[in-house]
């Protein structure tokens, strides 16, 4: 029998990113912010106009700083037992110029466990990482799930859980982020607030 399949966020679902960000951003910037500080709106948050907050992102984007960011351990039993029953992927709207670190990341702290990893390059911009990605540009995570048949999602953004339900896909929208409190949920989005409402999920479908 086909296994159901369930496609995994990375950041601040896999990876404690927003921590990572704030780190990151006070080591190199003397901020003096905290994990839930983090804004999806980097401007926002670094108080910078356009040309700084890009010139600062492509500073972040690099492999050392991807490379030390931290895990949840809590999550590696859980993802092993869900393997038993279902087909595990990553879709991440990451960035391609950090695909290679990506991929040793989840290597390291996640290995064996999942059976693909998938980017939607939807936050790439032409000439970044090569023509092979620009037919990506355009594509939301949603039409990913769409393109790799997902039955389920778990990540900590809205916009990503709520656009689920146009395709019939069930959404765990994980974490007790400041980005994604104090919000009424659709039927099709559960919110697990760390792995083991994930699994306690999940053990309820058999």
């Amino acid at each position: 029998m086909k296994k159901p399949i369930i496609a995994v966020d990375v950041d601040d679902v896999l990876a404690k990113s927003a921590q990572g960000f704030a780190d990151f951003s006070n080591a190199m910037w003397g901020h003096s912010l905290t994990a839930d500080d983090f804004d999806e709106d980097w401007m926002k948050v670094w108080g910078t106009d356009l040309a700084e907050t890009r010139r600062r992102a492509e500073i972040f984007h690099n492999d050392e700083v991807f490379s030390g960011f931290g895990h949840f351990p809590e999550a590696i039993s859980v993802l092993v037992d869900l393997k038993q029953r279902y087909k595990l992927v990553v879709a991440t709207s990451r960035r391609t110029v950090v695909e290679g670190v990506t991929r040793q990341w989840l290597d390291t702290h996640y290995g064996g466990i999942f059976d693909g990893v998938f980017f939607t390059g939807i936050y790439d911009v032409p000439g970044d990482t090569g023509e092979r990605h620009r037919d990506r540009l355009t594509r939301t995570k949603n039409d990913l799930l769409l393109e790799l048949k997902a039955d389920y999602l778990i990540d900590d953004q809205l916009k990503h859980c709520f656009a689920t339900g146009e395709h019939g896909v069930e959404a765990i929208l994980f974490g007790n982020y400041p980005w994604s409190r104090h919000r009424e949920l659709p039927a099709h989005v559960t919110r697990c607030r760390d792995w083991a409402e994930v699994e306690a999920y999940f053990a309820k479908r058999g």
